[in-house]
């Protein structure tokens, strides 16, 4: 379909883009179900992770060259059980590339512009764009973080879930303070990987800098610290709130189960049967 590239703002033919890397969704079908389901609409099974006609060809084939790097030398050295891992500023890339798409869609999904935060969105939105288009660092949106999420132990927060949502959870938000104007923060995550920008917050209460992205390339040790008092409270209630939210008709709880029982010890022992009976089920 033609319509504007979001990238590079010329009207061209439109690919139907991933939010979510595509190696990452193909990830998800091998290591539990092959169908997905969004929190808001439990009842609905898609064979796909959300896509929007968003980019063209050219923009496609610059974010697979950094999807493909951070597959290659983060997302399964990672799955191998590898702690230590070394980046390069195609990391910093591929996290704006991210972060910029969840902007995005988030964007479309709703209205923002009366958010006393819309303003700020859209220096973050330009910002980013600028970069990765003309390689011009962020002069202001470039405070980027990554947590690798993992069984850390049994789970003592009285919340439900915990481990499904840390582990398996695509989620893709906005995170701002509702009583003033002092937190602006742009989030996203698949699998063990936690993206989140900060937009605006107090510097005393921004997280410890082993999570902190740099756009020179650097390194990661696992497991990291995270002390981030604005994220931890925004996790809490994320996933309270995913648990409130209906839960799958009784039909869809037999398409599940047959699912399953097509090879229950497989499933069982996939990243998805972990999360839920291993890790949650404690």
């Amino acid at each position: 379909m033609k319509g504007i590239c979001e990238l590079y703002k010329i009207e061209t033919e439109l690919k139907e883009s991933h939010i979510f890397p595509k190696f990452v969704v193909n990830y998800h079908k091998r290591t539990g179900s092959k169908y997905f389901r969004t929190a808001l609409e439990p009842n609905k099974r898609r064979q796909d992770a959300i896509k929007l006609y968003l980019l063209s060809e050219k923009a496609e084939q610059e974010f697979s060259i950094r999807e493909k790097w951070f597959a290659e030398n983060i997302f399964h050295p990672f799955h191998k059980g590898k702690k230590e891992l070394t980046y390069t500023k195609d990391l910093y890339y591929f996290t704006i590339s991210f972060l910029w798409r969840s902007l995005i869609l988030n964007s479309k999904m709703d209205d923002l512009k009366s958010k006393w935060y819309y303003p700020k969105l859209m220096t973050a939105e330009k910002e980013w764009r600028q970069y990765l288009t003309d390689g011009i660092y962020p002069k202001t949106c470039n405070n980027n973080f990554l947590y690798f999420t993992h069984y850390v132990g049994d789970n003592t927060t009285g919340i439900d879930k915990v481990y499904s949502y840390l582990l398996r959870t695509m989620d893709s938000t906005i995170i701002s303070s509702t009583n003033d104007e002092s937190t602006l923060i742009i989030y996203g995550k698949f699998n063990q990987f936690m993206f989140w920008s900060v937009l605006k917050d107090e510097s005393s209460n921004l997280p410890p800098m082993d999570c902190a992205i740099s756009s020179l390339g650097g390194k990661f040790s696992i497991p990291q610290r995270f002390d981030y008092q604005t994220l931890n409270a925004f996790l809490g209630n994320r996933i309270k709130g995913i648990n409130s939210l209906a839960i799958p008709s009784e039909e869809q709880e037999k398409k599940i189960l047959a699912e399953v029982m097509k090879n229950p010890k497989e499933w069982l022992e996939s990243d998805a049967g972990k999360a839920i009976f291993k890790y949650d089920g404690k």
